[in-house]
């Protein structure tokens, strides 16, 4: 068999795909428009596998003609004139969780998805259940994770629970081949990659294909309050049981290491699981208060001289900025008029005029990296009044500079919160990427 890769990426779904694939012996070629210099991350990791052909910078009928079976990456966008080729040839077009799913049964699967929230929700039910079961290696966290799913293939059992998390582009995949997962979770939909989709509806539309083929034997959890997920419109058509979980749900004397409104209810959402699966409430409860998150989410990296600094890389839309600066602005961790913020990037289509007044509201001073979405915050803090302008320190395209300059005015006391409410791929390869090198340059200019 010849199989193609159609966009490599540096998101590791790519070369998941490559390596699996390679592993069996098979004809792997890849293909990316991104040439070798901007893909040498992903590149270097599949240089132990000389059989692998490359066409970068580029895409070719050819390659399409050439294979059998073509993995393309999901942010490749419908329309692609080379995927409809390959379809009008007859190709068998997947993406990776397409092969993922032909060697596991809907029945182990958990899965997650949301806008916001989906990793720290798959951590936490994941820790629950693996400390719950008396074999931890029948558990597996996988997904979109920073990892190909394919990956976890060589160590699923039957008896495996599979915590997965899923993006809106990889359930296509699930609505491809008729199947939801047994367990499906919403932690919640906001507005996000309307740079992808065409509307708001069609994003809902395909947050939807998670619990559209379950049956009466299985089970759908849903956030209660959720402007969307809680409306019948959302609702109509789901023959699973419905959950509905909230962060009413968890005692009024509950006080877990993670910070924010948001993560109660994504405790909530891994204590309604727990809850169906029989786990007794007093256990439940024991792993979420201790659980200290992820990384690159909200994450403590350093405190230097009485200040606080915190990587929430991760937020990439200006839904999830808000979250953050709610979370540290303002409270009794950051005082009024002591948070520092670091944002902007690259636009996904959302609308920031929301995000600006908070930013308005909350913020001492705000460093931008540059991008289309920091000239609109830019724009819209300018029109509040000539005082929020004043907030704005500058815009750079180097982390050290700007941090420098952070450092300058920075005093005991305040917040340094990186939570660029944009994405990352103007500057870096990834939002992955950049709160790795936000944490070096940290270390590099906050010394002791």
């Amino acid at each position: 068999m010849k199989v193609l890769i159609f966009g490599l990426g540096l998101n590791q779904g790519g070369v998941g795909s490559a390596l699996f694939f390679a592993k069996q012996g098979t004809d792997v070629r890849v293909t990316d428009l991104k040439d070798a210099k901007a893909l040498k991350p992903s590149l270097d990791q599949l240089k132990a596998y000389p059989q692998i052909t490359y066409t970068l910078g580029r895409h070719k009928k050819g390659d399409i003609d050439w294979a059998d079976l073509i993995i393309k990456n999901p942010a490749v966008k419908p329309g692609n004139p080379f995927i409809g080729y390959a379809l009008k040839q007859g190709k068998q077009v997947e993406m990776d969780m397409g092969i993922f799913l032909e060697y596991v049964d809907p029945s182990q699967i958990i899965g997650v998805t949301g806008t916001k929230g989906k990793s720290t929700t798959a951590s936490l039910i994941y820790e629950i259940l693996m400390k719950s079961r008396h074999d931890s290696e029948d558990v597996i966290l996988t997904g979109n994770i920073g990892r190909s799913a394919l990956d976890v293939i060589p160590h699923i059992k039957p008896n495996t629970l599979i915590i997965l998390e899923i993006s809106s582009f990889q359930l296509e995949t699930f609505a491809t081949h008729k199947v939801s997962p047994k367990w499906a979770v919403v932690t919640n939909i906001t507005p996000d990659h309307l740079n992808y989709y065409q509307a708001m509806d069609e994003y809902i539309e395909a947050k939807r294909i998670i619990g559209k083929h379950q049956t009466q034997d299985d089970y759908l959890f849903l956030r209660k309050n959720d402007p969307v997920t809680s409306k019948n419109n959302f609702l109509k058509g789901f023959e699973g049981q419905i959950i509905f979980f909230s962060k009413d749900d968890l005692p009024k004397d509950f006080k877990p290491h993670l910070m924010g409104e948001h993560n109660l209810e994504n405790m909530a959402a891994a204590l309604a699981v727990a809850r169906a699966f029989g786990i007794p409430k007093d256990s439940a409860l024991s792993t979420l208060v201790k659980f200290k998150g992820v990384p690159l989410r909200m994450e403590l990296i350093k405190t230097w001289g009485g200040v606080k600094i915190y990587n929430d890389t991760t937020a990439t839309s200006p839904e999830a900025g808000i979250q953050a600066i709610n979370t540290w602005g303002g409270n009794l961790q950051t005082p009024l008029g002591c948070l520092i913020l670091i944002c902007g990037g690259m636009n996904k289509g959302m609308d920031y005029t929301k995000y600006a007044t908070i930013v308005g509201k909350l913020v001492k001073k705000v460093f931008f990296l540059e991008g289309d979405s920091t000239e609109e915050i830019r724009k819209q803090l300018s029109a509040i009044s000539h005082q929020q302008a004043d907030k704005i320190m500058g815009t750079y395209n180097n982390l050290e500079k700007l941090l420098i300059d952070v450092e300058k005015i920075v005093e005991s006391g305040d917040t340094i919160l990186f939570s660029p409410a944009a994405t990352s791929f103007n500057l870096f390869q990834n939002e992955f990427d950049r709160g790795r090198k936000f944490n070096q340059a940290v270390e590099k200019i906050f010394h002791d």
